[in-house]
Parts: C-alpha cells; sequence; structure tokens
C-alpha cells in the first residue's frame, strides 16, 4: 500500500496525531512551530496557534484536550485558548521535553520525555492518573515513543527510538502491578526507528518508522502483517479513524532534510492517508 498526501501543510515537526470520535475531526501537532491542526470530514482544515510547543494533543470525557506542553502537561478547552497546568515535568533536566503519549485503559494518561540537547538516556515514562498522581514507569529512556495499548487494556507497548525495540509490559487494573513481558518485534522489523503508534481492532500494532519511509503493522506474534510507504523518509505518529475507522493517517517532518530533498519530494512535513481494512479499535477519553 502506498500513501498520500492529504493535507501539504508542510509541519516543521508534525506530530501527535488522534481520531477524535466526539466531532469527527483529526487533530495533530506542529510542534516547533507551536501548532495544533485539526482536519475537519469535510477536508476543512483549521490551525490553533499555542503559546508554547506541545508534542501531544488527546481528547477528554469533559470538554477538550489533555495537552503534553515541553515541560508540563495541562488541560485545554475545545478552542485551544485556555490552559490549566495539571503537572511540571523534569523541572530538573531542561535538556528533556514532553514526547509521545496516550489515554491508558484506565482514564490516565502514559507519556514519555525526550533528551532533546544531549541525546543522552536521561528521559523517564509516566503515568499522569485520574487522580493527578504523576508516577515514573521507566527510567534511562532517550527518546519515548511508540506508546499505546492493546484493546483489552492488559497491553501497554514503548518504543526508545534510538534503542529501537518495541517493548510490552503487562498492566493491571490502574496499573496496580507493572510489569516487562518478552519485546514484540526486535530494531530490524522495518526500515528505519519506531515513532508513534496505534493499535487496531484487531490488536495488530500500526508503528510509523521515522527515516524509514514506511508504515509497519505487527502482529500481536511479532510478525509484520502489513506495510504502507510513503514518499517522504519522516512519518512520525499514526491515527485510525474516518468514517469507518478504516482511515490511516500519519504525520511527518521537514527537519533534517537537506534543500534539494525537500525540493525533490515538497510535501515533507504533510499528512498522509491511505485505506486500510481492519479500524481502530474504540477511543479512550482522559478521565483527567
Amino acid at each position: 500500500m502506498i500513501a498520500t498526501c492529504r493535507v501539504d501543510c508542510r509541519n516543521t515537526l508534525g506530530e501527535g496525531c488522534i481520531w477524535d470520535s466526539r466531532d469527527a475531526c483529526l487533530y495533530w501537532t506542529d510542534i516547533e512551530e507551536r501548532r495544533i491542526f485539526r482536519l475537519a470530514p469535510d477536508g476543512a482544515v483549521r490551525e490553533f496557534p499555542l503559546p508554547e510547543r506541545a508534542a501531544f494533543i488527546l481528547p477528554r470525557r469533559d470538554p477538550g484536550f489533555v495537552i503534553g506542553f515541553a515541560s508540563r502537561i495541562a488541560t485545554a478547552d475545545a478552542a485551544f485558548r485556555s490552559f490549566a497546568t495539571l503537572a511540571v515535568i523534569e523541572p530538573e533536566l531542561p535538556q528533556t521535553r514532553v514526547n509521545d503519549a496516550a489515554v491508558d485503559p484506565f482514564g490516565g494518561v502514559v507519556f514519555g520525555t525526550f533528551d532533546e540537547r544531549d541525546r543522552q538516556p536521561t528521559a523517564s515514562l509516566y503515568r499522569l492518573a485520574p487522580s493527578g498522581e504523576l508516577r515514573r514507569l521507566e527510567r534511562n529512556i532517550t527518546i519515548s515513543n511508540g506508546i499505546a495499548f492493546s484493546p483489552d487494556g492488559t497491553t501497554l507497548y514503548f518504543a526508545d527510538t534510538p534503542v529501537g525495540v518495541i517493548r510490552r509490559f503487562h498492566i493491571d487494573a490502574d496499573f496496580a502491578r507493572f510489569r516487562e513481558i518478552e519485546p514484540l518485534a526486535a530494531a530490524d522489523i522495518a526500515p528505519g526507528r519506531p515513532d508513534g503508534a496505534i493499535v487496531d481492532q484487531d490488536g495488530h500494532y500500526w508503528n510509523a518508522r521515522v527515516w524509514g519511509s514506511c508504515l509497519v503493522r505487527i502482529a500481536p506474534d511479532g510478525k509484520v502483517s502489513g506495510r504502507v510507504e510513503l514518499p517522504v523518509k519522516g512519518p512520525t505518529c499514526v491515527a485510525l479513524g474516518g468514517r469507518d475507522g478504516r482511515e490511516l493517517y500519519a504525520t511527518t517532518l521537514r527537519v533534517r532534510h537537506t534543500e534539494e530533498e525537500l525540493a525533490t519530494v515538497p510535501e515533507a512535513g504533510g499528512l498522509f492517508a491511505v485505506r486500510v481494512d481492519i479500524p481502530g479499535a474504540p477511543q479512550r477519553l482522559c478521565l483527567i
């Protein structure tokens, strides 16, 4: 399969795409340009300026969103005009920022950080519970990515991008127990390195392969069950949505491209999409 450019938005660092069934819209961020984008069912695209960089946006049960700014997690109203801080993240580590995230099966948010200055394993993986409790789940991470959950809510997927292994953790109710089990896939499962991810209705894990020009679908047994090619080298995140949940979207980036590359593939940084056979799992909403 080959994805085509749906929105030629030329994001500097497109990321964090999510399908929001509340309004049947796709949302995503351009981290470096401090913007949120919304793609409506009629194809209209709207941009929302932000006060600072944001790596993720997640839907709440209440109106609005949870948003991952560089150094804090906050709630945002539906128009992205007002923000309320929920937790300040790693104030002692100015080289890190918040990165990938997903709503967990119990209404909390699991997110990770990213050492964007030194690319050293100083970052961590966290859970922000609906109660407001912030818990560190894993340490010694460089770039947190690939966070997603199995449809039955018992498995958390995670990847440290430079390491490349897609790890799995078993979770009990409300994270009462959290333990690592066998990995889903080795670093060489597909070209590139693991970035954002989503799990479909059948429990297969779709992963954006940054620098690998593809999206790969991995079955729970670790075998590749699908692959989508892109004309750009930097897919960053994936979402499943559309009228029947079978539209696979991917954000991309323009950083780390030469002028020659951008001239050859000017739609780098665009939003890409392709039709797939299996729809996404039901949407989870933050209870925060």
